[in-house]
């Protein structure tokens, strides 16, 4: 994970697409598509369907910020785990957090958030860790048309916004989680809320220096 965002555990088995850079990006696609599919001759065009389809997605979450994207791969061996990652850390320096105490912060961030969206729920936690960290959590179904040549499916997804800040300094952050298996919404908030309660968010090292 980027050394200077927050950091949590994965439960099963992930392939982390580091956006730092498209190099970086795409060499993490390339070496995760092969894991998946092997390199059989028969299923190259299958690889390079998948590439495009996460290089896409790699160059939106880049784009509104995210420096590190996460693809579930399994939860155990053997049972696949369809659920992705974004983690979008605010620039604390640039978003002058610090003229403001942590608890108006948390206050701030559980109100400014709002209600929970209609149809999905709202849950505030705080996460025990070396450096107080503070999550609102706002989750809620989402259906999407995927159209491929002739033929359109509806897909319905389970979405989950984590709103999280930090303090020693001030930080924000927006850690995204998405699943295909909406079938198993509580069951997949639980995994969720169990990766998140494992967050640590150590000070960026130029503070750590300048203390």
């Amino acid at each position: 994970m980027n050394e200077s965002g927050p950091r949590f555990a994965l439960a099963g088995s992930w392939a982390r697409i580091p956006l730092s850079s498209e190099a970086a990006t795409l060499s993490s696609i390339r070496k995760m598509t092969e894991q998946i599919t092997g390199r059989m001759d028969q299923l190259a065009t299958l690889r390079a369907e998948m590439r495009a389809r996460f290089v896409k997605a790699a160059d939106v979450a880049r784009s509104g910020g995210a420096t590190d994207m996460f693809i579930g791969l399994e939860l155990v061996p053997g049972i696949p785990l369809p659920a992705w990652i974004a983690v979008f850390p605010a620039d604390y320096e640039s978003a002058d957090l610090s003229t403001i105490g942590f608890s108006d912060l948390v206050r701030s961030v559980d109100f400014s958030t709002g209600p929970a969206i209609e149809g999905g729920t709202k849950r505030e936690s705080d996460i025990a860790s070396p450096t107080p960290i503070h999550a609102v959590r706002h989750a809620w179904r989402r259906t999407t048309d995927v159209v491929e040549g002739d033929a359109e499916q509806k897909f319905e997804f389970i979405e989950a916004d984590y709103w999280v800040v930090a303090s020693d300094p001030n930080r924000l952050a927006l850690v995204t989680f998405s699943s295909a298996l909406a079938d198993y919404e509580d069951e997949m908030l639980d995994l969720f809320d169990a990766m998140m309660s494992t967050m640590k968010w150590p000070a960026p090292t130029a503070t750590v220096a300048s203390a």
